[in-house]
C-alpha cells in the first residue's frame, strides 16, 4: 500500500521523468551463473531500415506484437507540446481501407488486446494476438504506418480526447505537480515538457503541422517491430517482409541535440496551490541516462535508502520517529538523463525540515561510510527478483527487448543485465552517491497541504486555420503490392484451453490445495483464499484493515524484524480484503519457497495485531483515503453503490472511509479474524516453479495443524433491492472541470 501510494503520489510528482527466456536460461541466473543468455532472440533488419526482433516463447498460444516509434515528448517543437501523445490517438484513426473504429473493433473480433502509450522518448503500440492472427495485427501496423488517414474530423476528435485527459489528471490530487517539478529540474532540454501536452498548443495546432509530424517520425527506418510468443523465428521475419518489407525508408528524422549540465547550486520549489490532502517533501537529483555504467549502482541505492519497509527511511521516518505515513527512494532514467528522488509523505502539519535532515543525513552517510554488506545483499537480491518477474509474460519481454534497442541502442544489453547485477559493490554505490546526490545539486521539492478545489484556468481558444480539403491518407509516392491484402486477414477462429491444468488435493483439516505448474522461470506464487470479505464484517474496513495488518508483525516476529526478513529474501507477502473474499498473496524465487511458506503461515496462523502498528497503518490508510476521496471518480464511485445497495454491505467500498478507520480498535479486526479465518472453506494454491508433491507437503507442514475451534458466526444481511424506477443523481463538486458519469442497475450473481 505504502509503494502504491506514493507511486500515485511523489512518482506523480517526480516520477513525471516518470524486459524470454526458457527454462534452463533463468534456473541458472537463479543459481548465480550470470553467463547465460536471458533472450534468445534474433534481430534483422529490412532494406527499408525497419528494425524486427523476434522471441520464441511456447508457453502459451498467443503472441505480442509491438511496434516502437523513436518519438517522444523530447522529439517535439516547444511550441507545440503533445504531438507524440496525439499520435498515440491519432494512429488509431484508420486509413482508406480501415475505418475509424476498425482497428479496436477488429482485434476485438479475434479476442485480441490492444493499446498505445506515449514517453519522453519513444511511443508503442501493442497488441497481444492468437498466435495464429498475428496476420491481423502485422497488417493494420503496415496500414497506419503507410496510410494513415489524417483530417480535420479526425484531429478535433482526438483533440478533444487528449484534453479531457488532461483535465483529468489536472483535477486529480497533486495533479500538475509533475509538470511543476519538470520545468524546475530542467532549464533548456525537452525534458522539462511533459508527454500529456499542452491544450494551448493543440488548439493552435493545424492538420499539415500533425501530417508532417507524422511523415517525419512513423517511418520504418525510425521503428522497431517486436513478436514474442509462439511463433517462430523464420515465420515472423517473413511475415515482417511481406507486410512491412514495401514501405519506402525516408529522411532519418532529427535528435535533440540539447545537452544541460547539472546545477551547481540548491533549488526549492515550493508547491502551495495544488489539490494536496496531506503535504509532501522530498529531494530531486539528475543522474544518468539508461544504460549508463552507474545506472544499477543508483538503482541500489534507492532500495537500500528507501525501496522498502526495512530500508533506511521508512524505518527512520516512519517506523521509528513516525514523522511520516510513507517514505521512499525511487530512479527513473530516460534515454538522455535519469532522476534519483527521495521523499515522504507527512502526517498533517507535519514538518519538512525534518524529514529533509533526515534524507540527507542518510545520504552523507553512505557517502562517508558506504552500505552494509546485508543491505547490498538484500538489494541484490530485490533487483534479481525483478528481473525474473519481467520475464513471466511475452508483454514484458517484448518490452525489455525494445527498450534495450531503442532507448540502450544495443539490444544484446537485455542479455546483460544479470552480469551486471551481480557485478555491483558496496564502492561502487558509495562513489555513485558521492558523484551524482551532491549537496549543491538537489532540488528541494515543497508540497504544502491544500484541500481547495482548482480553480478552471481558462480555456484556450481554437486558433488554428481549419482545413477544409485533406490529402489522401498516406505519403507521397507510397503504393502497396498487388498482393497486399485488401480486407483485414483474419484467419479462422480456433477454439483455445484457457482454464490451466491443474491438481486438488484436500487436508484434513478441510482445507483445499490446488496446483498449477509452470517451470517456465524459477518463481512460485502462492494465494490463500477466504470467502469472507468485507460483505460479513461488523465493523466497516475491519477485514481491509484485518489483512493488512498480517504483514505487521506476528507474536514471534516484530515488524521491523518480518520486514528485514521478508526483504532480505526477496519475499513478498501482502493481504487484501474485497466486498466477497480475502486473500493473502506470496511470491518469492523458487530456492526462499520454504522460507517464505514459513513465513506466510506465521502471519496467517499467529498475527500479532499490535496496538502502535495498527495506529501507523491506520494513519497510512487514512492519508491514502484523503487523497482518492478528492478525486471525482471517486465520489461517483461511492454515491452509485450507495444508491444501487442501500443498507447492504455492498454499498461501502471494502477499505472504508476515512470516519471508518476512526472507528476501529486492534480488538475489533483481531475479532473478525478470529471468527473468519479458517481452513475449513479456504483454497491455498501454488502457481509456478514447483511439482504438486512438493506443494501438498508444504501445504501440510506449515498449514496442517490450523484449525479454527469456534463456531462460524451467522451473518444476517440486508436484502438487496431488485430494482427501482430510473433515478438521476447530481454531485456537485466545485472546482472540477470534469464531470464524471455513471449508469448502473442491480445485474446478476456471479
Amino acid at each position: 500500500m505504502k509503494k502504491r501510494l506514493l507511486a500515485a503520489v511523489l512518482l506523480i510528482g517526480v516520477g513525471f521523468l516518470f524486459a524470454s527466456g526458457c527454462d534452463k536460461h533463468l534456473r541458472s541466473s537463479a543459481q548465480n551463473d550470470d553467463s547465460v543468455e536471458l533472450f534468445d532472440y534474433q534481430e534483422i533488419t529490412l532494406d527499408n531500415g525497419l528494425k524486427v526482433i523476434t522471441l520464441e516463447d511456447f508457453s502459451s498460444p498467443i503472441v505480442a506484437v509491438q511496434v516502437w516509434y523513436h518519438v517522444g515528448s523530447k522529439d517535439e517543437d516547444p511550441q507545440r507540446q503533445g504531438f507524440a501523445h496525439m499520435f498515440e490517438h491519432m494512429m488509431f484513426k484508420g486509413t482508406d481501407r480501415v475505418g475509424p473504429n476498425d482497428h479496436f473493433e477488429l482485434l476485438r473480433r479475434i479476442g485480441a488486446r490492444t493499446n498505445g502509450y506515449t514517453s519522453f522518448d519513444k511511443t508503442v503500440y501493442l497488441e497481444t494476438v492468437p498466435a495464429d492472427q498475428v496476420e491481423l495485427a502485422l497488417w493494420l501496423e503496415a496500414e497506419r504506418m503507410a496510410f494513415l488517414k489524417i483530417d480535420q474530423e479526425a484531429i478535433d476528435t482526438e483533440r478533444r480526447v487528449v484534453e479531457e485527459e488532461l483535465r483529468m489528471k489536472e483535477n486529480e490530487p497533486y495533479g500538475n505537480v509533475y509538470k511543476k517539478i519538470a520545468d524546475a529540474l530542467f532549464d533548456r532540454h525537452p525534458y522539462r515538457w511533459t508527454p500529456i501536452g499542452n491544450i494551448t498548443h493543440l488548439r493552435a495546432s493545424g492538420a499539415q503541422e500533425m501530417r508532417d509530424f507524422w511523415n517525419t517520425y512513423y517511418v520504418p527506418n525510425n521503428a522497431t517491430l517486436l513478436m514474442v510468443g509462439a511463433i517462430q523465428h523464420e515465420q515472423a521475419q517473413a511475415l515482417a517482409q511481406t507486410y512491412f518489407g514495401w514501405i519506402q525508408r525516408r529522411t532519418d528524422p532529427p535528435r535533440p541535440t540539447i545537452r544541460e549540465s547539472r546545477p551547481s547550486r540548491r533549488r526549492e520549489l515550493i508547491i502551495d496551490d495544488e489539490i494536496a490532502p496531506t503535504p509532501l517533501c522530498g529531494m530531486v537529483w539528475r543522474t544518468v541516462p539508461h544504460g549508463h555504467p552507474d545506472e544499477l549502482a543508483l538503482d541500489f541505492l534507492s532500495q537500500i535508502l528507501g525501496g522498502g519497509d526495512s530500508s533506511r527511511l521508512y524505518r527512520d521516518l516512519v517506523a521509528d520517529e513516525q514523522l511520516a505515513v510513507m517514505a521512499m527512494a525511487w530512479t527513473y532514467n530516460l534515454e538522455q538523463d535519469g532522476v534519483f528522488a527521495a521523499g515522504a509523505m507527512l502526517k498533517p502539519n507535519g514538518q519538512p525540515a525534518l524529514i529533509l535532515d533526515s534524507i540527507t543525513t542518510h545520504l552523507r552517510r553512505i557517502q562517508a561510510e558506504g552500505v552494509t554488506e546485508a543491505e547490498l545483499e538484500k538489494a541484490r537480491n530485490n533487483i534479481l527478483k525483478q528481473v525474473v518477474t519481467e520475464n513471466l509474460t511475452i508483454e514484458s519481454k517484448a518490452s525489455l527487448l525494445g527498450t534495450a534497442s531503442m532507448i540502450q541502442g544495443n539490444t544484446e544489453k537485455a542479455n546483460e543485465i544479470l552480469k551486471q547485477i551481480h557485478a555491483v559493490t558496496r564502492e561502487d554505490i558509495r562513489r555513485a552517491a558521492k558523484r551524482y546526490l551532491k549537496e549543491n545539486q538537489e532540488l528541494v521539492v515543497i508540497v504544502k497541504q491544500n484541500t481547495e478545489g482548482k480553480k478552471d484556468d481558462e480555456q484556450a481558444p481554437l486558433t488554428a486555420i481549419r482545413e477544409v480539403d485533406a490529402p489522401p491518407p498516406g505519403r507521397t509516392g507510397e503504393q502497396r503490392p498487388a498482393d497486399f491484402p485488401k480486407t483485414p486477414p483474419i484467419a479462422s477462429i480456433q477454439p483455445a484451453r484457457i482454464t490451466p491444468q491443474y491438481t486438488e488435493s484436500l487436508l484434513n483439516n478441510g482445507l483445499k490445495v490446488q496446483v498449477v505448474k509452470n517451470h517456465e522461470v524459477p518463481f512460485v506464487s502462492v494465494m490463500l483464499g477466504l470467502p469472507y470479505g468485507a460483505w460479513c464484517e461488523e465493523k466497516p474496513a475491519a477485514a481491509s484493515m484485518a489483512f493488512s495488518m498480517l504483514t505487521r508483525g506476528t507474536e514471534r516476529y516484530s515488524e521491523a524484524k518480518l520486514a528485514e526478513e521478508l526483504e532480505r529474501r526477496a519475499i513478498r507477502i501482502s493481504g487484501q480484503a474485497t466486498l466477497d473474499t480475502g486473500t493473502v498473496f506470496m511470491d518469492c524465487l523458487t530456492d526462499q519457497l520454504n522460507e517464505g511458506m514459513h513465513f506466510l503461515a506465521e502471519m496467517v496462523l499467529r498475527p500479532a495485531f499490535e496496538e502502535t502498528e495498527f495506529e501507523k497503518l491506520r494513519q497510512q490508510k487514512a492519508a491514502a483515503l484523503a487523497v482518492r476521496q478528492q478525486s471525482p471518480e471517486y465520489q461517483a464511485d461511492k454515491i452509485l453503490r450507495e444508491r444501487l445497495f442501500g443498507q447492504h454491505p455492498y454499498s461501502k467500498a471494502a477499505e472504508g472511509q476515512v470516519e471508518d478507520l476512526q472507528n476501529l480498535s486492534p480488538a475489533d479486526i483481531r475479532s473478525y479474524w478470529n471468527q473468519f479465518a479458517r481452513p475449513e472453506e479456504a483454497v491455498l494454491i501454488f502457481a509456478g516453479d514447483i511439482e504438486d508433491d512438493k506443494a501438498l507437503t508444504l501445504a501440510k507442514t506449515y498449514f496442517g495443524s490450523w484449525n479454527n475451534q469456534t463456531a462460524l458466526p451467522s451473518v444476517n444481511l440486508p436484502q438487496i433491492s431488485s430494482g427501482s424506477p430510473r433515478r438521476i443523481w447530481l454531485l456537485d463538486q466545485p472546482g472540477s472541470s470534469q464531470a464524471q458519469i455513471r449508469a448502473g442497475q442491480i445485474g446478476i450473481t456471479r
